[in-house]
């Protein structure tokens, strides 16, 4: 841009409003990472991973309690990735909402039937499931801060 086409003393015409959301410089802002799908993707590989080893989950009790784990890790995946699909403040708002909350209840189902693995099935036990629980437990706190989020960038839009 060439300081003459504004004048020596006039500032170039702005494109951009200098703030993102909140009182934050666009400069300032970090990238942040949306991992929330990926998380999803890695739950259900490692649930599955875990079900069908027959160390921990013995082949007669896999289709009691591996398959429905499985199919709960899957479930979850679904319904995040097509929540996320859903363009926040469309038509479909209320679809992307059901599908974040659906994925929430899933977890906590999920997290049961983990349970009555560990209960149930001789190998697999608290310690053994750990990285499995812990992804859980990321992927719900992630997905209730993200239904925050969509409530607070809505609200916003709003005022």
């Amino acid at each position: 841009m060439n300081t003459l086409e504004y004048g020596m003393n006039s500032p170039p015409p702005r494109s951009k409003s200098r703030y993102s959301n909140g009182n934050t410089y666009v400069r300032n802002r970090k990238p942040t990472k949306f991992d929330i799908v990926e998380l999803a993707q890695d739950l259900k590989h490692q649930v599955a991973i875990y079900c069908m080893n027959p160390g921990r989950v013995p082949k007669h009790w896999r289709y009691i309690n591996g398959k429905p784990a499985i199919d709960y890790a899957a479930h979850i995946r679904d319904c995040i990735t097509h929540a996320n699909l859903i363009i926040l403040g469309s038509d479909l708002q209320s679809e992307r909402h059901r599908l974040q909350t659906e994925a929430l209840a899933y977890c906590e189902i999920l997290q049961r039937q983990l349970l009555d693995i560990i209960a149930e099935c001789e190998g697999a036990t608290h310690d053994n499931m750990g990285s499995i629980t812990e992804m859980l437990s990321k992927l719900y706190s992630k997905t209730k801060s993200w239904i925050d989020s969509d409530i607070d960038r809505l609200s916003n839009k709003e005022s």
